[in-house]
């Protein structure tokens, strides 16, 4: 078997913040005296906008789970901000020129936050039992796998039958944080009481949680990174109001407000030589109007086209986003390297709208076409505005729209747990390689009622089959072609209407040393996270 290397030295993560500096958090910590590594100090803030359900990845797939997990459990890889694959417990790895086997080095010596030893049976059961039992994700990726196993006593071999030529882009997802097989392995692993209280090998180890309030972690003083983490506790507070989160920004009581920083208040801070702000994303992430494809009208291809041209994404843009990002074109964001540049901008146009209303049987008689219910989530500001130019826009051609905003876990309830709405606004990732995320949004193996999937019944075998296609494929000029004809079929389809790119804003301390050190809030890690 020919293998290429990729082998990576593990970096030297201090000395990459710099010999002057002086990492403390929250004014609480001590500097690094005569060139010794810091042992952290004090108590960093993040205030985050709701409560996970649980703190499990695999089985609560949602960012509240994965901003609190990221710190408590490891992948076997992470990632730089430039979306570069980087040593976690996987310290090195060879990839064959296929993209069929991948082989990693464990680092050595690791252990659980119970004390239990590390190994590679961990990794066995996360892929082989734990994750595919439990999360879809797996089916997605390891469709195709023929075998992983322990090919030493600290390395581990994955094969497949296909290539998986995206499989280092999935690896370091926190769908795929390895879980300890000593605590699961004899339970139920969706409602075991560990998801509470999640042991894991990563620099935070869990304290106590508050519900409602806060999540706490403490320091993993045997962490095997040696030298970290910096703080010594980490703590979620949980703070549902954007502006309450911004004054608590700003008043000093918590030192990052993570992706929630609304738009207007970003322009705002500007002037605050005290706070910066950062949204960078690798997600491609675009807020769409969704339909219920199993209900009239929306089963109309005619209704949906007319929907599409109906809405006034520019007005989205200037008043929501307050001009900070794009309208959208299609289902992957003009952040991806794979979204297609030759699909037009959507422009409004009332009277065709109109026309193909009335063409699909829609006639306007009394003041209305039909009428519909907009879901949507009332803990996010910005997708609520949304909702309400939506059902004014809808209003222009004869349809008579309400907004129907409640909690957060509501929403999500209705719309994916029992497919009940008409139609719905949500954000959706195809990023950073869409292969992963389009099953489970746009494919018919998310017709799951899973959160965060195909709710809406849109089933296209050839965007499926195309989809599989790209996750084969290893030449990424090729998968751009592949994915630019998906992009092309959904847009005729119209099972959604994108509308535009939202901005996940984080704020946090001027004087903060590495606040954001990833590509995404998703992948966001606090272990080289301090103060000047």
């Amino acid at each position: 078997m020919s293998l290429a290397t990729n082998r990576i030295s593990r970096r030297v993560r201090l000395a990459s913040l710099g010999a002057a500096t002086a990492l403390l958090v929250s004014s609480c910590g001590s500097s690094p005296e005569n060139g010794e590594e810091t042992q952290g100090g004090g108590t960093l803030v993040v205030a985050v906008s709701s409560e996970p359900p649980s703190l499990n990845p695999m089985t609560s797939q949602t960012l509240a789970t994965w901003y609190v997990s990221n710190q408590i459990l490891d992948t076997l890889i992470t990632y730089d901000e430039d979306f570069e694959p980087v040593p976690s417990l996987a310290q090195s790895w060879e990839v064959s020129d296929d993209g069929t086997v991948y082989e990693f080095e464990l680092v050595e010596g690791v252990t659980w936050h119970d004390g239990e030893p590390f190994s590679v049976d961990d990794v066995i059961y996360t892929f082989t039992e734990a994750g595919p039992e439990y999360s879809n994700t797996y089916d997605l990726v390891m469709g195709d796998l023929s075998s992983i196993e322990a090919t030493g006593e600290n390395t581990i071999e994955f094969v497949f039958d296909e290539p998986v030529g995206a499989f280092m882009s999935y690896l370091g997802d926190p769908n795929f944080s390895i879980l300890p097989q000593h605590i699961f392995e004899d339970a139920e692993l969706a409602t075991d009481d560990a998801n509470m209280a999640m042991i894991g090998t990563g620099p935070f180890k869990f304290a106590d949680w508050d519900e409602g309030q806060q999540i706490r972690l403490e320091r993993n003083d045997d962490y095997w990174d040696a030298g970290l983490p910096i703080a010594d506790e980490l703590i979620f507070q949980v703070i549902s109001n954007p502006n309450t989160a911004v004054s608590a920004l700003e008043s000093g009581e918590v030192d990052i407000a993570l992706a929630m920083i609304p738009p207007v208040n970003a322009q705002e801070l500007e002037q605050n030589d005290s706070i910066e702000t950062t949204a960078p994303s690798v997600m491609a992430r675009t807020l769409n109007l969704w339909f219920n494809l199993r209900e009239e009208p929306f089963d109309d291809q005619l209704v949906r086209e007319a929907i599409n041209i109906a809405m006034d994404r520019p007005r989205m843009v200037d008043n929501i986003a307050f001009g900070q990002t794009d309208t959208a074109r299609g289902p992957i964001g003009v952040t991806s390297p794979y979204f297609n540049e030759l699909l037009p901008e959507i422009d409004r146009d009332l009277d065709e709208a109109e026309r193909l209303l009335d063409e699909a049987g829609y006639p306007l008689e009394n003041g209305s076409r039909f009428e519909l219910s907009i879901r949507v989530s009332s803990n996010n500001d910005q997708f609520v505005s949304t909702a309400e130019i939506i059902r004014e826009n809808l209003a222009d051609i004869g349809i008579a729209a309400q907004v129907d905003a409640a909690e957060n876990t509501t929403t999500l309830d209705a719309i994916f747990g029992d497919w009940d709405f008409d139609v719905a606004v949500y954000s959706m990732p195809l990023g950073p390689e869409p292969a992963l995320q389009l099953p489970a949004w746009l494919g018919e193996a998310g017709i799951n009622n899973a959160y965060f999937s195909n709710a809406g019944g849109y089933i296209n075998e050839e965007v499926d089959e195309l989809t599989a296609e790209a996750s084969r494929t290893v030449d990424p000029h090729e998968r751009t072609a592949i994915y630019a004809e998906i992009q092309e079929l959904i847009m005729e389809d119209l099972p959604l209407v994108p509308l535009w790119e939202p901005v996940f804003i984080t704020g946090y301390s001027a004087d903060s040393v590495n606040p954001f050190p990833a590509p995404d809030d998703r992948y966001l890690r606090f272990v080289e996270t301090g103060r000047e």
